[in-house]
Protein backbone atom coordinates (compact mmCIF):
# COMPACT_ATOMS: atom_id res chain seq x y z
CA UNK A 1 0.00 0.00 0.00
CA UNK A 2 1.27 3.47 -0.86
CA UNK A 3 1.79 5.82 2.06
CA UNK A 4 1.12 9.32 0.80
CA UNK A 5 3.40 10.69 3.53
CA UNK A 6 6.45 8.90 2.12
CA UNK A 7 6.91 11.88 -0.20
CA UNK A 8 6.05 15.38 0.99
CA UNK A 9 5.13 18.16 -1.44
CA UNK A 10 5.03 21.85 -0.62
CA UNK A 11 5.09 24.96 -2.83
CA UNK A 12 6.67 28.17 -1.53
CA UNK A 13 7.32 31.19 -3.74
CA UNK A 14 7.12 29.25 -7.02
CA UNK A 15 9.41 26.48 -5.76
CA UNK A 16 8.08 22.96 -5.19
CA UNK A 17 9.89 21.30 -2.30
CA UNK A 18 9.70 17.52 -2.75
CA UNK A 19 10.98 15.61 0.27
CA UNK A 20 11.69 11.89 0.50
CA UNK A 21 10.12 11.13 3.86
CA UNK A 22 11.27 7.74 5.12
CA UNK A 23 13.91 8.95 7.59
CA UNK A 24 13.78 5.76 9.65
CA UNK A 25 14.86 3.85 6.50
CA UNK A 26 17.32 6.52 5.33
CA UNK A 27 14.77 7.41 2.64
CA UNK A 28 15.27 4.09 0.88
CA UNK A 29 13.25 3.43 -2.24
CA UNK A 30 10.10 1.32 -2.22
CA UNK A 31 6.97 1.25 -4.38
CA UNK A 32 5.29 3.98 -2.34
CA UNK A 33 8.20 6.37 -2.59
CA UNK A 34 8.53 5.78 -6.33
CA UNK A 35 4.81 6.42 -6.85
CA UNK A 36 4.93 9.50 -4.62
CA UNK A 37 7.82 10.95 -6.58
CA UNK A 38 6.05 10.36 -9.88
CA UNK A 39 2.92 12.06 -8.57
CA UNK A 40 4.90 15.02 -7.19
CA UNK A 41 6.82 15.54 -10.44
CA UNK A 42 3.59 15.39 -12.47
CA UNK A 43 1.99 17.91 -10.12
CA UNK A 44 4.94 20.29 -10.34
CA UNK A 45 5.17 19.91 -14.12
CA UNK A 46 1.48 20.80 -14.59
CA UNK A 47 1.32 23.64 -12.09
CA UNK A 48 1.55 27.20 -13.44
CA UNK A 49 2.54 28.25 -9.90
CA UNK A 50 5.77 26.21 -9.93
CA UNK A 51 8.94 27.32 -11.72
CA UNK A 52 11.50 25.02 -10.05
CA UNK A 53 11.67 21.82 -8.00
CA UNK A 54 13.94 21.02 -5.06
CA UNK A 55 14.36 17.31 -4.32
CA UNK A 56 15.67 16.51 -0.85
CA UNK A 57 15.49 13.94 1.92
CA UNK A 58 14.23 14.04 5.50
CA UNK A 59 16.31 13.19 8.53
CA UNK A 60 19.75 14.19 7.27
CA UNK A 61 20.01 11.69 4.40
CA UNK A 62 19.13 12.02 0.73
CA UNK A 63 18.49 8.39 -0.28
CA UNK A 64 20.28 5.14 0.57
CA UNK A 65 18.96 3.16 -2.42
CA UNK A 66 16.46 0.31 -2.60
CA UNK A 67 14.81 -0.80 0.64
CA UNK A 68 16.40 -4.24 0.95
CA UNK A 69 14.43 -4.94 4.11
CA UNK A 70 11.09 -3.84 2.70
CA UNK A 71 8.04 -5.80 1.61
CA UNK A 72 9.22 -5.99 -2.00
CA UNK A 73 12.12 -8.19 -0.94
CA UNK A 74 10.50 -10.08 1.94
CA UNK A 75 7.12 -10.94 0.38
CA UNK A 76 8.57 -12.91 -2.54
CA UNK A 77 6.68 -11.24 -5.42
CA UNK A 78 6.56 -12.95 -8.77
CA UNK A 79 9.26 -12.56 -11.41
CA UNK A 80 7.04 -10.29 -13.50
CA UNK A 81 6.05 -8.15 -10.50
CA UNK A 82 9.70 -7.60 -9.67
CA UNK A 83 10.55 -6.80 -13.29
CA UNK A 84 7.67 -4.34 -13.63
CA UNK A 85 8.56 -2.67 -10.33
CA UNK A 86 12.10 -2.06 -11.54
CA UNK A 87 10.64 -0.66 -14.73
CA UNK A 88 8.71 1.93 -12.72
CA UNK A 89 11.96 3.19 -11.21
CA UNK A 90 13.47 3.43 -14.70
CA UNK A 91 10.41 5.40 -15.82
CA UNK A 92 10.86 7.71 -12.83
CA UNK A 93 14.43 8.56 -13.85
CA UNK A 94 13.22 9.28 -17.38
CA UNK A 95 10.35 11.39 -16.05
CA UNK A 96 12.84 13.57 -14.16
CA UNK A 97 14.57 14.44 -17.44
CA UNK A 98 11.23 15.00 -19.17
CA UNK A 99 9.86 17.29 -16.44
CA UNK A 100 9.84 20.81 -17.85
CA UNK A 101 10.70 22.38 -14.51
CA UNK A 102 14.38 22.43 -13.44
CA UNK A 103 15.10 19.94 -10.64
CA UNK A 104 17.67 20.82 -7.99
CA UNK A 105 18.82 17.93 -5.81
CA UNK A 106 19.81 18.99 -2.30
CA UNK A 107 21.93 16.13 -0.96
CA UNK A 108 22.92 15.43 2.63
CA UNK A 109 24.22 12.22 4.19
CA UNK A 110 23.82 9.05 2.16
CA UNK A 111 23.33 9.21 -1.60
CA UNK A 112 23.79 5.59 -2.62
CA UNK A 113 22.66 3.11 -5.28
CA UNK A 114 19.21 4.16 -6.51
CA UNK A 115 19.70 7.43 -4.64
CA UNK A 116 22.54 8.11 -7.06
CA UNK A 117 20.05 7.56 -9.86
CA UNK A 118 17.76 10.24 -8.40
CA UNK A 119 20.70 12.58 -7.84
CA UNK A 120 22.12 12.16 -11.35
CA UNK A 121 18.70 12.48 -12.98
CA UNK A 122 18.30 15.88 -11.35
CA UNK A 123 19.48 18.86 -13.36
CA UNK A 124 21.68 20.52 -10.74
CA UNK A 125 23.06 19.02 -7.52
CA UNK A 126 24.24 20.82 -4.39
CA UNK A 127 25.62 18.60 -1.63
CA UNK A 128 26.62 19.20 1.95
CA UNK A 129 30.30 18.50 2.57
CA UNK A 130 29.39 15.48 4.72
CA UNK A 131 27.45 13.72 1.93
CA UNK A 132 28.61 10.31 0.72
CA UNK A 133 28.08 8.97 -2.80
CA UNK A 134 28.42 5.48 -4.20
CA UNK A 135 27.01 2.46 -5.99
CA UNK A 136 27.54 -0.38 -3.47
CA UNK A 137 25.40 -2.91 -5.37
CA UNK A 138 28.41 -5.07 -6.30
CA UNK A 139 28.88 -5.79 -2.58
CA UNK A 140 25.36 -7.25 -2.45
CA UNK A 141 25.74 -9.42 -5.55
CA UNK A 142 24.07 -6.88 -7.84
CA UNK A 143 25.12 -4.40 -10.51
CA UNK A 144 23.78 -0.80 -10.63
CA UNK A 145 22.15 -1.41 -14.00
CA UNK A 146 19.73 1.50 -14.34
CA UNK A 147 21.96 3.90 -12.43
CA UNK A 148 24.67 3.18 -15.01
CA UNK A 149 22.59 4.89 -17.71
CA UNK A 150 22.71 8.24 -15.91
CA UNK A 151 26.12 7.72 -14.28
CA UNK A 152 27.94 7.37 -17.61
CA UNK A 153 26.24 10.51 -18.89
CA UNK A 154 27.58 12.57 -15.98
CA UNK A 155 31.13 11.32 -15.38
CA UNK A 156 33.89 9.82 -17.50
CA UNK A 157 33.74 6.14 -18.48
CA UNK A 158 36.72 5.04 -16.38
CA UNK A 159 35.48 6.69 -13.20
CA UNK A 160 31.92 5.46 -13.80
CA UNK A 161 33.16 1.89 -14.22
CA UNK A 162 35.38 2.17 -11.15
CA UNK A 163 32.42 3.24 -9.01
CA UNK A 164 30.35 0.32 -10.30
CA UNK A 165 33.12 -2.27 -9.97
CA UNK A 166 34.42 -1.33 -6.53
CA UNK A 167 31.27 -0.18 -4.76
CA UNK A 168 33.42 2.39 -2.95
CA UNK A 169 31.92 5.54 -1.48
CA UNK A 170 33.31 8.93 -2.36
CA UNK A 171 33.07 12.27 -0.57
CA UNK A 172 31.13 15.29 -1.73
CA UNK A 173 34.42 17.02 -2.56
CA UNK A 174 35.46 14.11 -4.79
CA UNK A 175 32.00 13.98 -6.35
CA UNK A 176 32.35 17.65 -7.29
CA UNK A 177 35.87 17.08 -8.64
CA UNK A 178 34.76 14.35 -11.06
CA UNK A 179 31.65 16.23 -12.19
CA UNK A 180 29.10 14.00 -10.48
CA UNK A 181 27.62 17.01 -8.65
CA UNK A 182 27.77 20.77 -9.16
CA UNK A 183 28.78 21.98 -5.70
CA UNK A 184 30.01 20.56 -2.39
CA UNK A 185 29.42 23.22 0.27
CA UNK A 186 30.09 23.57 4.00
CA UNK A 187 27.24 22.23 6.10
CA UNK A 188 26.62 25.64 7.66
CA UNK A 189 26.03 27.11 4.18
CA UNK A 190 24.07 24.20 2.71
CA UNK A 191 20.50 25.41 3.25
CA UNK A 192 21.21 28.96 2.10
CA UNK A 193 23.05 27.80 -1.03
CA UNK A 194 20.16 25.49 -1.95
CA UNK A 195 17.64 28.28 -1.43
CA UNK A 196 19.70 30.75 -3.49
CA UNK A 197 20.02 28.34 -6.40
CA UNK A 198 16.33 27.39 -6.28
CA UNK A 199 15.32 31.05 -6.29
CA UNK A 200 17.62 31.74 -9.24
CA UNK A 201 16.17 28.86 -11.27
CA UNK A 202 12.63 29.95 -10.42
CA UNK A 203 13.34 33.54 -11.49
CA UNK A 204 13.63 32.76 -15.21
CA UNK A 205 10.95 32.20 -17.83
CA UNK A 206 9.34 28.81 -17.13
CA UNK A 207 8.46 28.50 -20.82
CA UNK A 208 12.03 29.02 -22.02
CA UNK A 209 13.45 26.90 -19.19
CA UNK A 210 11.16 24.05 -20.19
CA UNK A 211 12.03 24.30 -23.88
CA UNK A 212 15.74 24.50 -23.10
CA UNK A 213 15.77 21.57 -20.68
CA UNK A 214 13.86 19.39 -23.14
CA UNK A 215 16.29 20.23 -25.94
CA UNK A 216 19.33 19.57 -23.74
CA UNK A 217 18.38 16.00 -22.90
CA UNK A 218 16.96 15.18 -26.32
CA UNK A 219 20.06 16.26 -28.23
CA UNK A 220 22.57 14.73 -25.78
CA UNK A 221 22.96 11.45 -27.69
CA UNK A 222 22.57 12.87 -31.21
CA UNK A 223 25.38 13.31 -33.70
CA UNK A 224 26.66 16.87 -33.93
CA UNK A 225 24.91 17.43 -37.27
CA UNK A 226 21.58 16.06 -36.04
CA UNK A 227 21.89 18.06 -32.81
CA UNK A 228 22.53 21.33 -34.66
CA UNK A 229 19.56 20.80 -36.99
CA UNK A 230 17.31 19.95 -34.04
CA UNK A 231 18.50 22.91 -31.98
CA UNK A 232 17.94 25.23 -34.93
CA UNK A 233 14.25 24.27 -34.86
CA UNK A 234 14.11 24.78 -31.10
CA UNK A 235 15.65 28.24 -31.42
CA UNK A 236 12.93 29.19 -33.89
CA UNK A 237 10.27 28.00 -31.43
CA UNK A 238 11.92 29.95 -28.61
CA UNK A 239 11.90 33.16 -30.65
CA UNK A 240 8.12 32.87 -31.05
CA UNK A 241 7.41 32.94 -27.30
CA UNK A 242 5.97 35.97 -25.55
CA UNK A 243 8.66 35.73 -22.91
CA UNK A 244 11.51 36.53 -25.30
CA UNK A 245 9.72 39.76 -26.22
CA UNK A 246 9.32 40.57 -22.53
CA UNK A 247 12.92 39.61 -21.76
CA UNK A 248 14.35 41.92 -24.43
CA UNK A 249 11.98 44.74 -23.50
CA UNK A 250 12.88 44.45 -19.81
CA UNK A 251 16.59 44.51 -20.68
CA UNK A 252 16.16 47.68 -22.76
CA UNK A 253 14.04 49.32 -20.05
CA UNK A 254 16.49 48.27 -17.29
CA UNK A 255 13.87 46.48 -15.18
CA UNK A 256 13.12 42.97 -14.00
CA UNK A 257 11.12 40.93 -16.55
CA UNK A 258 7.56 39.87 -15.80
CA UNK A 259 7.39 36.39 -17.29
CA UNK A 260 4.10 35.06 -18.63
CA UNK A 261 5.32 31.51 -19.09
CA UNK A 262 4.31 31.36 -22.73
Amino acid sequence: MTDVNEVLYEVKERIAWVTLNRPDRRNSINAGLTAGLEQSLDQADRSPDVSAVVLTGAGGNFCSGADLGGDEFSSQPSFLELHEGRGRFAQLLSKMNQCRKPILAAVEGYCLAGGMGLCLSSDIVIASEDAQFGTPEIKRGLWPYMVTAVLIRNVGRKKALELCMTGDRISAAEAERIGLINYAVPKAEFQSRVAQMAEKLASYSPAVMGLGKKSFYRMADMTVQDALEYLQSQLTINTQTEDIVEGVRAFMEKRAPQWKGR
